[in-house]
């Protein structure tokens, strides 16, 4: 693959190719983390309906961005108000739900690409601060997210992922003023 790194808005037809990099990552990211039948039991044709739903009825200041090398989607990033009922009383705060890497081009910097596009997003949407939760043991992503502002602010919660199994993700902020 070539090196030039392209971002843009993420379209309906993007689906299959985010569903794709995020199973992926998450097979490659969460190992260890999560039980392995869980990661091999990743569904691309799931996660491509989900996706697919989400394109099409774009919720209210919602993002999805991509990244492409040579037309190929290498990763996304998604945004929008709070999916946790105790947020979204905050009408200035905004969440990053995702943001995922196809392993092969991981650390070349566009992890660091789609971040500042994704808080772009936030921005444009109104948002002056951001929230997003981190599987908690995700040593490389925390340590991502601390290198670009974001701090822990001690909050933890329990939720559920494939197959019911449980995610302990610990909650950290960033403010979006100031750029």
């Amino acid at each position: 693959m070539g090196s030039v790194v392209e971002l843009r808005d993420a379209k309906q037809d993007d689906a299959h190719a985010i569903a794709t990099v995020l199973v992926r990552s998450w097979r490659a990211a969460y190992r260890g983390l999560l039980p392995d039948e869980v990661l091999a039991g990743l569904s691309v044709s799931d996660r491509e309906q989900s996706w697919s739903d989400v394109l099409t009825t774009r919720p209210p200041r919602t993002r999805a961005v991509v990244a492409t090398i040579a037309d190929t989607i290498v990763g996304f990033a998604a945004t929008g108000p709070p999916l946790v009922p105790a947020d979204r009383s905050d009408a200035t705060l905004g969440d990053l739900y995702a943001l995922y890497l196809t392993p092969g081009v991981w650390r070349r910097g566009i992890g660091t690409q789609l971040h500042a596009a994704a808080l772009d997003r936030l921005r444009s949407c109104g948002f002056t601060h951001a929230g997003l939760w981190v599987l908690d043991g995700n040593e490389r992503a925390l340590r991502f997210y601390l290198r670009h502002g974001w701090t822990d602010t001690g909050r933890t919660q329990l939720d559920r992922g494939p197959g019911g199994t449980e995610l302990h993700e610990r909650r950290l902020r960033h403010d979006l003023s100031g750029w």
